[in-house]
């Protein structure tokens, strides 16, 4: 578990959200969820005007991807067609807060503000956190006085296509669902082995040892997969199923894979998503050349970034 210690003043103090201009076309934001700070930068098109409403997109990453990839690489350029546009890291996560847990004992009298040391938790992945994260960001977004809360639309990359999946889903207001390179079915590559760490007896194993204190309540190094940041929580995966969530779906979906995915199937990921919706809503089904990263750069970021800007103004007009 990658923590920080740091010491609390009062506990009875709560930071208040702040909203500041940080840079021209968009704000620093404060979304709070399950009690944690998160980041945020809400981006509003030039010219809008203070009583105009306009339609939204909320930003879902991957993994452990952070807001500062979609500040630079995505949101621009979706609120450069007039679009309002929410980017957040998710907690323990970039310039996100933490959960913290207490390290040693309390004091005897509570009564009064006392000090405590604790340990903040940071990159864990956690898909069950993730989506009360996104649900968060949501809740934000809707309360934004010039978003209308009904012309919603989700972006989610990796990870975070099965995320926006789940979230177009069972949240109201979203027209449009964009998701690129996406694990939209994760438990379709669960099996009963003993490796598996997504299989039922595994998961019950290890959700054990940790309600029992024989492993720590957060996972380390020991949980990390290569090439990849942060330390999955194993057990939670397996209450994350997004495409079980699938027959919800109202938006206009755009699914997006890697012809040479190499992270996960995609004939039973984003194609296996397109056939069960493409007759209940409008999708499209595109793949483009290259592996998983590289719809980030080159020739197929350019060619994902096109697509979505069309299926964006096309499903859901800016006014």
């Amino acid at each position: 578990m990658k923590t920080r210690i740091f010491v609390v003043l009062s506990i009875s103090l709560l930071m208040s959200a702040q909203t500041v201009t940080a840079a021209p076309g968009h704000e620093t934001i404060t979304i709070w969820s399950d009690g944690v700070r998160m980041a945020g930068n809400l981006w509003k098109p030039e010219g809008l005007a203070a009583d105009e409403k306009r339609a939204a997109l909320l930003m879902v990453h991957g993994w452990g991807g952070l807001k500062s990839h979609l500040n630079q690489a995505y949101a621009p350029q979706f609120a450069a067609l007039g679009y309002i546009v929410l980017t957040f890291d998710y907690r323990g996560w970039g310039d996100s807060d933490g959960k913290l847990i207490r390290v040693g004992d309390k004091p005897a009298d509570t009564s009064a503000d006392f000090n405590l040391k604790v340990s903040e938790v940071r990159t864990i992945v956690d898909p069950l956190d993730q989506l009360e994260d996104i649900r968060a960001a949501h809740a934000y977004l809707v309360g934004e006085p010039q978003v209308d809360g009904n012309r919603l639309a989700v972006w989610g990359t990796s990870l975070g296509g099965g995320l926006a999946l789940q979230i177009a889903a069972t949240l109201s207001g979203f027209k449009v669902l964009m998701a690129q390179v996406g694990s939209v079915n994760p438990r379709a590559d669960v099996s009963e082995t003993s490796d598996n760490p997504l299989s039922a007896a595994n998961a019950l194993r290890l959700r054990s040892a940790v309600s029992r204190g024989d492993l720590p309540p957060f996972p380390g190094p020991g949980s990390g997969i290569e090439g990849l940041g942060g330390y999955p929580d194993w057990h939670r995966f397996e209450r994350y199923d997004p495409f079980a969530t699938a027959d919800q779906l109202t938006a206009a979906t755009l699914i997006i894979d890697a012809a040479d995915e190499e992270l996960f199937d995609i004939a039973r990921n984003g194609a296996a998503l397109f056939k069960k919706i493409k007759n209940q809503v409008t999708a499209r089904y595109e793949t483009l050349p290259g592996r998983h990263y590289d719809i980030y750069r080159g020739k197929g970021y350019t060619a994902a970034l096109a697509m979505q800007k069309e299926w964006l103004q096309k499903h859901l007009p800016v006014k």
